[in-house]
C-alpha cells in the first residue's frame, strides 16, 4: 500500500541538514508501516518498539551519550549502525521519555545518522517534557485520503483523470461509487487491506470494531480515572453532532461543560477528534480571528465515524450511487480530506464561518487559504442546494475572489462559484 507521505520521507533523508524526525498521527493510521517501507532505501534498518521491548528503556537511563547508546543498541540488535546507511527507528517512543529527550543529541553528535521516532500518543509526552526548537523535525500522517485509497485499489488512472478535471459521465459515476465505498470503509490501512483481500464488508466492520476497542483501551493511558467515562461518552456521541455547532449540553445537559471540555481536549490531543473553529475570515492567518467558544468537531476517520453511528452496511451498499441525504457525512468527508491534503510539516487546523442574526443567519462549512486567498467552501451532498450563505460571505469578504461548492456534480464554473465533485477535493486545493 503506497502512501503519499513516503515522498516527503525520501526528501527528508536526502537533506544533508536533516534533523531527527518525529512522525505524528493517531493510532492505526500507518506510521510504523510507512517507516518500514521507507527503510527499504537503506542498507540496514534497526527498530526499537518501546511498548514491546520494555528493557530498552534502561538504555536511556543516566547520561544520554549518543555513542554509548548506539553501541548498546547495536549489540542488543546484533546489527551494525552506520551513519548514512542505517535507519534507526524508535517506535511507540512516548513510552520512553528519555528516548524523546535523546533525539536532540543525535542531531548534535551524530547528524548524518537517519533517526525517526513515532508514537500514537506522542503529544501527551511532548507536552510533558517539551522538545528543543530547531533540533527536531515533524511530519504528520493521517488516514488514507481518497486519492491514496484509489491507488491502494489499483486505480492510479482515476487519480490522473481527477487531476485533469475531466467531465466524463461514466468515469464520474464510477468515482462516485468508489467514493461511496470509501465513505463507509474509511482510510485506516488495516481496514482497507481487508477490503482489498476479501471484499467482505462484514470482515471490514469487524476490523473497525477491533480498532474502536483499541482506541477505547487507550483512554486509560492518557485520561484520569474520573475522565474516562466522559471521554468514552464524547467518542461515541461526536458522530451524531458532526456538522453542527458543538454544544456540550448536547452531549449531556447534566454534566458541567468544563468537565467535558477537558475530556474533549484529550481526544483532540490523541489525534482522534478535530476542532473546526469559527473564524471571522477577514484577514490572515485565519487562526488570528477565531472565537474559541464557537466550534464544530469531527472525528479523524469517516469509516470509524459511520461505524460509531451504527451504519447499516447493507442499506448503504444497496442504495443508488447518489449521495443524497447524507449532509453530515459529506461534511465529515471534506473535513478529513482537508486534513489529509494539508501540509504534513505542521498541525493542520480547520475553520468555518457563520453569522448569527435573528433575521439572517448564515454559515459556510469551511474556510481555507488557497494561494494566499481566503476561499469559502460549501458542501452539498446532493446535486441541488442553494448557496445563500456562500453568496453572503462573498459579498462581505471582497478579498475572496470565488467560492467552492463541493457536491456530486461534475466540474463546473458559474460566475464566482467553482463546483468540484466530492471525490476531487484535492483538486480544489491545488
Amino acid at each position: 500500500m503506497q502512501r503519499d507521505l513516503l515522498h516527503q520521507l525520501i526528501e527528508w533523508g536526502k537533506n544533508p541538514a536533516k534533523k531527527p524526525l518525529i512522525l505524528r498521527g493517531a493510532r492505526q493510521v500507518g506510521k510504523s508501516w510507512i517507516v518500514r517501507e521507507y527503510a527499504k532505501q537503506f542498507e540496514s534498518f534497526v527498530e526499537i518498539n518501546f511498548e514491546k521491548e520494555k528493557k530498552a528503556k534502561m538504555w536511556f537511563e543516566g547520561d544520554l551519550d549518543v555513542a554509548s547508546l548506539i553501541n548498546t543498541i547495536s549489540l542488543y540488535k546484533d546489527k551494525k549502525i552506520t551513519a548514512g546507511t542505517t535507519l534507526l527507528f524508535f517506535d511507540e517512543v512516548q513510552e520512553c521519555e528519555n528516548a524523546l529527550r535523546a533525539l536532540r543529541y543525535f542531531k548534535e553528535e551524530l547528524p548524518k545518522l537517519h533517526v525517526i521516532a513515532a508514537g500514537s500518543l506522542l503529544d501527551f509526552a511532548i507536552d510533558k517534557i517539551g522538545l528543543p526548537v530547531g533540533r527536531i523535525q515533524f511530519l504528520h500522517l493521517y488516514p488514507l485520503s481518497f486519492n491514496e485509497f484509489l491507488t491502494a485499489l489499483g486505480h492510479d488512472d482515476l487519480r490522473q483523470y481527477i487531476a485533469k478535471k475531466q467531465n466524463e459521465m461514466t468515469l464520474h459515476e464510477k468515482l462516485l461509487d468508489l467514493l461511496k465505498t470509501y465513505m463507509w470503509l474509511g482510510g485506516l490501512p488495516e481496514v482497507v487491506n481487508q477490503w482489498i483481500k476479501t471484499r467482505d464488508p462484514r470482515i471490514c466492520q469487524s476490523v473497525q470494531d477491533d480498532i474502536i476497542e483499541t482506541y477505547m483501551q487507550d483512554f486509560h493511558k492518557y485520561a484520569k480515572d474520573r475522565q474516562i467515562p466522559y471521554v468514552s461518552m464524547l467518542f461515541e456521541r461526536i458522530p451524531l453532532l458532526i456538522g453542527k455547532k458543538f454544544k456540550f449540553s448536547n452531549i449531556d445537559p447534566d454534566i458541567k461543560s468544563g468537565v467535558l471540555k477537558e475530556s474533549l481536549s484529550l481526544l483532540q490531543k490523541a489525534g482522534i477528534a478535530y476542532y473546526c473553529y469559527h473564524s471571522a475570515a477577514q484577514g490572515q492567518p485565519l487562526g488570528s480571528m477565531i472565537d474559541l467558544k464557537k466550534f464544530k468537531v469531527f472525528l479523524f476517520d469517516i469509516g470509524i465515524t459511520q461505524r460509531l453511528m451504527g451504519l447499516d452496511i447493507k442499506q448503504w451498499l444497496l442504495q443508488p450511487v447518489k449521495l443524497n441525504n447524507i449532509g453530515a457525512i459529506a461534511e465529515q468527508l471534506v473535513a478529513q480530506e482537508l486534513m489529509a491534503y494539508s501540509s504534513a510539516h505542521k498541525h493542520a487546523q480547520l475553520y468555518y464561518w457563520h453569522r448569527e442574526s435573528a433575521s439572517s443567519s448564515a454559515e459556510v462549512d469551511f474556510v481555507i487559504i488557497k494561494k494566499g486567498e481566503i476561499i469559502p467552501i460549501e458542501v452539498k451532498s446532493s446535486s441541488q442546494g442553494a448557496l445563500r450563505s456562500m453568496h453572503l460571505f462573498l459579498e462581505n469578504h471582497k478579498d475572496s475572489p470565488y467560492g467552492l461548492k463541493i457536491s456530486e456534480n461534475l466540474f463546473s464554473r458559474y460566475n464566482n462559484i467553482h463546483e468540484v465533485p466530492l471525490y476531487a477535493i484535492n483538486v480544489a486545493l491545488s
